[in-house]
Formats: structure tokens, sequence, C-alpha cells
């Protein structure tokens, strides 16, 4: 009897402990608030590290292209006229405002297309490749005409146009091109590409169109051109400097930024890929900028070994 007694009052206290109370519901609902705080961050960072890989990887595929056109026709891809190019005129991809023709204009990413496994691309097409993936609108980004290039040639600033290892010999009367030879900066030490998302109306940053030069090439160092003022109509800077940005901010087209963290990437006439801090951006060696100077192909410059 005693023992039957002792397992229903056994049973009966275990029985009232069967769900949680409202407080422990409350509790375990911020540990666990707490936890996805703290881990949302850390996830964070690790798609921003992958994109950023992908991104360098990119950059890197596009310096072996750059090498293999270089080794083929023994200069290095430039923006150009027709006659003067290396695309076959007869078989051209479909274009948007300008007939493709004799005379017409080939940009460096058209040249390089074939050497990074795109054969055929149409102007309007977007091309992954030439996409980072760090930007919001994703690397399959386009208008109705056009797709767009987030890696472009650069120059010192607007005073120097064509002093890097991309030129543009489009508006010239005879041929201009760069070979290795003329690199005597040394090719570890001159910059090839560097990153310059597409502009936020779409109206620039083309991948292949005769209308500017500033679609595919960038000013390390740049001016209120060709965007004077920005989201809200503020003034642009007349100095712009390299950092770090956002698409919705026109004013960022007008120089060299990115999106990641830290620095943005940069891939050397050698073909490698470096990340290169912000804080670089007004440092000066002499009257110019320690960037400046890696964008000029023959300026003689002493570079310091920790830029």
């Amino acid at each position: 009897m005693n023992a039957h007694i002792l397992r229903c009052e056994k049973n009966r206290r275990f029985g009232q402990r069967r769900g949680f109370t409202l407080i422990e519901l409350v509790i375990v609902i911020a540990v666990t608030a707490i936890l996805l705080a703290l881990m949302l961050p850390a996830i964070q960072y690790a798609r921003e590290s992958a994109r950023t890989t992908q991104c360098k990887n990119k950059l890197r595929q596009l310096g072996i292209g750059f090498h293999s056109f270089e080794e083929m026709h023994k200069v290095f891809p430039r923006n150009t006229v027709r006659p003067r190019g290396t695309t076959q005129i007869d078989a051209e991809p479909e274009g948007s405002l300008w007939h493709w023709h004799s005379g017409t204009y080939e940009s460096w990413c058209r040249e390089i297309l074939p050497f990074v496994e795109v054969p055929v691309a149409r102007v309007q097409d977007a091309v992954p490749i030439l996409g980072c993936p760090s930007d919001p609108r994703g690397t399959n980004y386009t208008v109705p005409d056009y797709g767009f290039t987030w890696y472009v040639g650069v120059y010192s600033n607007p005073d120097e146009f064509n002093n890097g290892i991309i030129v543009d010999d489009s508006d010239l009367r005879t041929k201009f091109t760069v070979s290795v030879d003329r690199v005597t900066d040394g090719m570890s030490t001159t910059i090839l590409l560097a990153e310059r998302p597409p502009s936020e109306d779409g109206h620039k940053g083309w991948w292949d169109s005769r209308c500017c030069h500033e679609d595919t090439m960038s000013p390390i160092v740049g001016e209120r051109r060709p965007y004077s003022s920005g989201r809200h109509g503020q003034r642009c800077p007349d100095t712009a400097y390299y950092g770090q940005d956002d698409y919705r901010n026109r004013c960022a087209f007008n120089r060299i930024w990115s999106y990641h963290r830290g620095g943005g990437l940069f891939c050397m006439g050698d073909g490698s890929v470096r990340m290169i801090n912000y804080e670089v951006a007004e440092q000066s060696i002499g009257s110019e900028t320690i960037l400046e100077a890696l964008a000029s192909r023959n300026g003689n410059e002493v570079i310091p070994n920790d830029f």
C-alpha cells in the first residue's frame, strides 16, 4: 500500500513538469537571439571573404589572359579602332549603337575575351569574368544596350592619360601600343587593372563602347568629371581619391574604388593580384601619390616596399 502511494505521489510530482514555464521560454528566446546576433556578422564576413576571393581569382584570370594576348601579339590589349585591332571584322557579334564594320571601336575587354575563354559576346551581354561579386547588383547586371566591366585599366591622373599599361589610341592619328619593354618601371610595380564598378545610372562603365574612354579606363586620382554632382546633387570632390564606396554614390565613379573591407584588389603588370589598403590613397612620394606612381609605366619613381 505504501509503495503504491509513493508511486502515485512520484507520478503526480513529475506530471506537473510537462512543459516550459513562460520565464524559461523567454530565456530560451533571449539566448537564441544573442547567439544569432553573434553569428550573423561572422556569417556575413565569411560570405564577403568568399566574394573577395572570387574577385581576386577573376583578376588573376584576366592577368593571365593579358600575358597570353601579349605572347601572341607582342603588345598588351588596348582600346582602339578596328583597322588597328585584333578582332575579326567579318565575324562580329551583334552591336547596339554602332554597327560592327571596319573602322568601329574595339575595347581592351573585347580583345582579351578569346584569351579568357569567352570567344563571342554581344556588347549588351553580361560577361561574368568582368564582374565583381561583391556588388549587390550582381555580375549579370546590364542595361538594355550594354553590359559592364568592374575592372579597368588605369593612368595616374587626368593630366597624364595613357601613361599606364592599358592605353587608348582610338582618337590618335597613328597606332599606339605598349609592350613589355615599354614598362620600364617594372611589371611587378606597375598596376595593370584596378576595381571601379559601373555608375549608378548605368550610363558609364560599358565594357565595349566607343562613347568614352572612362568606360574601361580610370585615373587613379580623379576629378569631378564625368560626374559633377552626386546622389542628392552634392558637388563631387575635385580631387577624387581611391577608397571604399557604394555604387549609389554617383561621385564614386570618378576614380577607382572597391566594395571590399580594408582595401581594393589590383592586378599588377606581372599578373599577380594584391590588395592595397585604402590608407595609401593620399600617401605621397615627391609631388604625386604612391598610387599615381604605381599607375605609370615609365615614371622612374622610387616605390616604397611597404605600399
